[in-house]
């Protein structure tokens, strides 16, 4: 985020900064929501794999990488540190594993969902410009926006059925065995077209005017911002 605005750090330095604080603490909020839910649903599932790694818990250091917070904080992308799931111990075996992907996803659309009611309520406004430090309300329907942004965010960019992401998993605990199997080949190597895909959209991100991948996450992020907040965002 940081290197992709620079021109924001240069123009509003108290601004930009206390913005890019409320991001942080808006993203972890929803990792850690998002990681919590993987490993309460792989419990449910009857896999005690998180639970004994420590990740049945809304304690965000057990769920931070710090390689990823980094990244997210310099260039916009980055991940949480991933819940191990043993697919063996699940009761329902692929469409167990579908539903503890699934769960990571529609835990940040419920957060999202409840933190609009503030604002399509008008509990809390949010202004067209960055709050000062001060400003109060300014800052608190700031967080709430920026709360109910990146979780709609990484719901639908979790969705993406790509591997590693979650919308493989529910897609592969979907598939029929005749394609599960082939698509198993295709899993091995999904990270790398994932990487791929990231790279070039921040290549041309960092070159151009275009970005590949807020082409394809911010329509559906804005179609749900619209519902979650009754359209009650300046943006």
């Amino acid at each position: 985020m940081i290197l992709l605005n620079l021109d924001q750090l240069l123009a509003n330095p108290s601004g930009f900064l206390l913005f890019i604080i409320l991001s942080v603490i808006a993203l972890v909020a929803g990792f850690t929501v998002h990681e919590f839910s993987h490993a309460l649903t792989a419990h449910g599932e009857g896999d005690a794999t998180a639970r004994r790694m420590g990740r049945l818990t809304l304690n965000p250091i057990k769920h931070v990488d710090w390689l990823g917070f980094a990244l997210i904080l310099f260039v916009g992308f980055g991940w949480a540190k991933p819940v191990q799931v043993d697919p063996y111990n699940l009761r329902h075996g692929r469409l167990g594993m579908a539903w503890v992907a699934l769960a990571g996803p529609l835990s940040n659309f419920v957060l999202a969902f409840l933190f609009g009611l503030l604002l399509r309520f008008d509990a809390l406004t949010v202004g067209r410009h960055l709050p000062v430090y001060g400003d109060v309300t300014g800052l608190f329907g700031l967080i709430v926006f920026l709360l109910v942004f990146f979780n709609l965010m990484l719901g639908i960019f979790n969705l993406i059925p790509i591997p590693p992401l979650d919308g493989s998993k529910v897609l592969g605990g979907l598939l029929p065995d005749a394609l599960y199997y082939p698509y198993l080949q295709f899993e091995r190597y999904g990270w790398l077209v994932l990487l791929g895909l990231i790279g070039v959209s921040l290549a041309l991100s960092y070159t151009t005017d275009i970005n590949l991948l807020a082409m394809v996450l911010l329509p559906p992020v804005e179609f749900m911002l619209e519902l979650a907040t009754g359209g009650k965002v300046p943006f």
